[in-house]
């Protein structure tokens, strides 16, 4: 049964992101939007420590650190926001309370952002911090990816592009909701049987996100860096794809475990029920909190 908790944000979100996403609003009007939705959610745990510092050359990024309990573990961590915006705030406290499950530090990165900074910017941005944290002498062994919405795309694009440049691996990823399809898709689908359900997501303003995040350059909607569930998953480490029933991304999810799997690579679909997007960082619900104790169970079981 879903959680009162989880219904009254499903319901919230209806009146507010989904509602915004119907609508022809610019980027601006978007982004404040989402800063005034963002002032509901609570602020870090208090045993948890932020830093700003190593930054990176592009862009802001943050170490969370808790007090107690962290390991060697390093959870590098991509957020959504449709490559234009983000939830700075939720994505903040999510990964804090993923690190304190998982016995980890966190790295969140706030990679550049369409329309003014179009695709490759962002992907360069985490392939950056990736590389300036084996530059500090963190093994790979010890490194998760992890990434939410359009931060799980970045995640998969991330890995595909560490493989094609003969770079070390990471220990694994785990992906929130990937929005790994950039093409039209499936002319049925998740994309058509849940637009109704989806309590957050629409995909009324998905061609003018596509326009905005390519700078209009559409012949590379179809490149597996841009749209990984075409890419080629060979090679690439374990992964935890988190997904629910009632989302228009479902299908992304499913299809990218798939050619996973079919490549030889680790891949699980941990599938919930009626859950909204991007339900692991309501952290007042208690989906959530079962939510990121699965995420990481998977990130110790593959990161010792």
């Amino acid at each position: 049964m879903v959680s009162w908790q989880t219904r009254t944000a499903k319901l919230l979100g209806r009146l507010t992101i989904r509602q915004a996403l119907k609508r022809d609003l610019s980027v601006t009007d978007m982004r404040n939007q989402i800063e005034r939705v963002e002032r509901f959610f609570p602020g870090v745990p208090d045993d948890v420590r932020i830093g700003a510092e190593p930054g990176l050359e592009h862009c802001d990024a943050e170490w969370l650190t808790p007090v107690s309990g962290p390991t060697e573990r390093i959870v590098l961590h991509l957020p959504g926001g449709a490559f234009m915006t983000r939830f700075k705030s939720a994505e903040r406290v999510f990964l804090a309370r993923l690190c304190r499950a998982a016995h980890a530090r966190g790295r969140l990165v706030f990679y550049r952002l369409a329309p003014e900074h179009p695709y490759p910017a962002g992907l360069d941005d985490c392939l950056e911090a990736y590389r300036q944290l084996l530059d500090h002498g963190l093994a790979p062994e010890h490194i998760f990816i992890s990434g939410m919405s359009a931060g799980g795309c970045l995640a998969l694009a991330t890995l595909m592009s560490l493989r094609d440049k003969g770079m070390p691996m990471p220990a694994g990823a785990v992906l929130m909701s990937p929005a790994a399809d950039l093409t039209d898709g499936p002319e049925r689908g998740s994309r058509f049987d849940n637009a109704g359900r989806d309590a957050l997501l629409s995909l009324d303003q998905g061609d003018e996100i596509r326009r905005l995040y390519l700078n209009g350059r559409d012949e590379l909607v179809d490149h597996p860096y841009v749209s990984p569930v075409l890419g080629d998953y060979a090679g690439l480490p374990p992964l935890l794809f988190q997904v629910s029933n009632t989302e228009i991304l479902l299908d992304d999810s499913r299809r990218c475990a798939a050619r996973a799997r079919s490549a030889g690579v680790t891949a699980e679909v941990d599938l919930w029920n009626r859950m909204p997007h991007g339900w692991q960082a309501l952290s007042f619900t208690p989906e959530s909190g079962r939510a990121i104790d699965r995420l990481a169970d998977f990130i110790r079981e593959h990161c010792p």
